[in-house]
């Protein structure tokens, strides 16, 4: 099984929290209009389906509902997916969320996906590798894949580990380990050895001067990813 359980162990700690913009995923809440955007610029999101891997509680999957997609959320985390069914439910919002991991999910259903969505994930899995020949399973032949993640390097473990975690504090201390940070190198040589084409890798940083965050040539540290799958 493809997953950490430290790490979820970690993320239920806060499950209660999803929803609160000033708790300890405020800077996911920061973040979900560009993670949104990055997508609806690329693809129209109406009447197709998506697959959000690792949805937590559901910040991202909520805003690509309402843009009329067709939302499956999975998570291996039983109270983070709890937080977001209530949520969803609360908003009148149809989502099929499940408790489950990918793995799981592909022995229970031949279903495909047009979208995959796999959002600050391949840093806290095991096997990266594994979870991209997962994506490649999952989706069927011309869909859409986007990524997000950490570079690995030393600046990337300065301001994506120490300072987020230790000294400015806008994430948990332990949601990272640097030994799991993943080189945009690495994603494209695996993801083309799957047969897609790299469309785009786009960093992200944040402006002080703006209080926000922006798309950035800017790669050494978090950055997206967005490819399209070939049919063989």
């Amino acid at each position: 099984m493809n997953l950490d359980k430290e790490e979820i162990l970690n993320f239920e700690t806060h499950a209660h929290e999803w929803w609160n913009d000033r708790g300890p995923y405020k800077i996911l809440h920061k973040l979900n209009p560009l993670r949104l955007k990055f997508i609806t610029d690329r693809i129209t999101l109406d009447g197709i389906t998506v697959l959000d891997i690792g949805c937590g509680g559901g910040l991202l999957a909520e805003e690509m509902a309402k843009k009329g997609a067709s939302v499956t959320g999975i998570d291996a985390s039983k109270k983070t997916i709890s937080v977001a069914k209530k949520h969803a439910q609360e908003s009148k919002l149809k989502i099929d969320y499940q408790c489950i991991t990918l793995n799981e999910y592909i022995e229970k259903t031949r279903k495909k996906f047009d979208c995959v969505i796999c959002y600050e994930l391949i840093e806290h899995v095991p096997d990266p590798q594994k979870l991209l020949e997962d994506i490649n399973i999952i989706s069927k032949n011309n869909s859409t894949l986007f990524l997000s993640t950490i570079n690995r390097n030393i600046q990337s473990f300065i301001f994506a580990k120490i300072l987020a975690e230790y000294f400015l504090k806008i994430i948990p201390k332990g949601t990272h380990k640097y030994e799991k940070f993943v080189k945009p190198s690495e994603l494209s040589e695996t993801l083309e050895g799957l047969s897609y084409n790299i469309e785009e890798i786009t960093g992200m940083i944040f402006n002080p001067l703006i209080f926000d965050f922006e798309l950035s040539s800017f790669t050494n540290i978090n950055y997206f990813l967005y490819a399209k799958k070939n049919k063989k």
